[in-house]
């Protein structure tokens, strides 16, 4: 099965390899050398003044962000433009007073739209801003710069959720104005799921400093502290999981950071130009465009998906949230290159033939 999903995505066979090694602890000499190797190497990508890596989904590191952000009776203002903004203000409900502000129609997320919200909030006392880098439901590349550079400037600390986004987008914590980030493993990496990358600036380290404990799984004052240390976890990692993630940054890192970001947005291009000429219409306004996942509307998704599988052994994206019922979502993420794109799109092109969908 050839996958055009948002996630988890194909991963190249010597990233699946990487995993297959013997068992070691990690509570040892080479285990602390594999995930000192790894957060070293995710560092200077984005810029961060630390980097942890937790065993679970990219919900993990987000909650675990939220939660370790505020002191008690803290106030959050969480602004949405999809299924995973919304996710993102439950989380902060969970913990603090939050403002939830929700956009709908695909709408992106600029410093227009957002403005107003953080002036109105910074007023009010809010301490922390939180928003979605790359919203997957529709594939909306929200202005993470100029909204968190902004929110910063308010005096806010600002979290984001990048589980799609990084490092398919760039990320620099000090340019971004951004304290908390988060990602997940299998996603743009192109690692099998399992685990989640905490990227951190200085002030979010003073947070969590003074954060109370309210989970003790997700304690980021235990990953600090463990890591200054001996630079371990707190408790057992996927460790076979690391390994393959040490093999993908490798070829990331000897591909080069701006290539990797300019080759997934040539694909996305490539693929939204293809998508357009056979008359579909796209979710996103190209102004946010998105380059990973282009959703586009469809008449029949749930029957053009299975089409695709069964005939031509093709899977995309199906339609999320707000656009469940109606759109289909081609992504250009994981073990891809231009001949499986085009491959995947020429199926598209036949499968809506003969299925006469529009």
């Amino acid at each position: 099965m050839l996958l055009f999903t948002p996630g988890p995505v194909a991963v190249a066979q010597d990233v699946l390899d990487a995993q297959v090694k013997q068992m070691i602890t990690h509570r040892g000499k080479e285990f602390q050398e594999l995930y000192k190797r790894v957060c070293q190497k995710i560092q200077p990508l984005c810029n961060a003044q630390k980097v942890l890596i937790i065993t679970g989904s990219g919900t993990a590191a987000i909650e675990a962000n939220v939660q370790n952000a505020l002191g008690k009776d803290g106030n959050a203002l969480v602004l949405s433009n999809g299924a995973f903004g919304d996710k993102l203000g439950s989380h902060s409900k969970l913990y603090y007073n939050t403002i939830f502000e929700r956009y709908n129609n695909a709408q992106g997320l600029d410093l227009e739209v957002a403005k107003e919200k953080i002036d109105l909030a910074s007023e009010k006392g809010v301490e922390l801003f939180c928003m979605v880098h790359h919203e997957t439901s529709p594939g909306i590349l929200n202005k993470l710069r100029e909204v968190c550079r902004y929110a910063k400037s308010k005096g806010m600390l600002t979290l984001v959720d990048g589980t799609s986004a990084f490092p398919a987008y760039e990320l620099d914590h000090e340019k971004d104005g951004v304290d908390f980030y988060s990602w997940a493993s299998q996603k743009a990496l192109a690692c099998p799921p399992g685990l989640a990358v905490i990227s951190l600036s200085l002030d979010a380290i003073e947070a969590i400093k003074k954060s109370p404990v309210r989970c003790n799984y997700l304690n980021l004052k235990d990953y600090i502290k463990k890591q200054e240390e001996t630079f371990e976890t707190p408790t057992t990692p996927a460790i076979s999981l690391m390994w393959a993630m040490d093999r993908a940054l490798d070829k990331l890192i000897e591909e080069g950071l701006e290539n990797f970001i300019k080759r997934h947005k040539q694909y996305a291009d490539f693929a939204r130009q293809e998508i357009k000429k056979m008359g579909f219409k796209l979710v996103v306004d190209e102004r946010f465009a998105s380059s990973t996942v282009i959703a586009f509307f469809t008449s029949k998704n749930k029957e053009l998906n299975s089409h695709l599988q069964k005939k031509y052994g093709v899977k995309l994206g199906g339609g999320h949230a707000d656009w469940k019922e109606n759109s289909l979502r081609f992504c250009v993420m994981g073990d891809l290159d231009l001949d499986k794109i085009k491959y995947g799109l020429e199926c598209l092109k036949k499968a809506k033939e003969e299925l006469g969908v529009s």
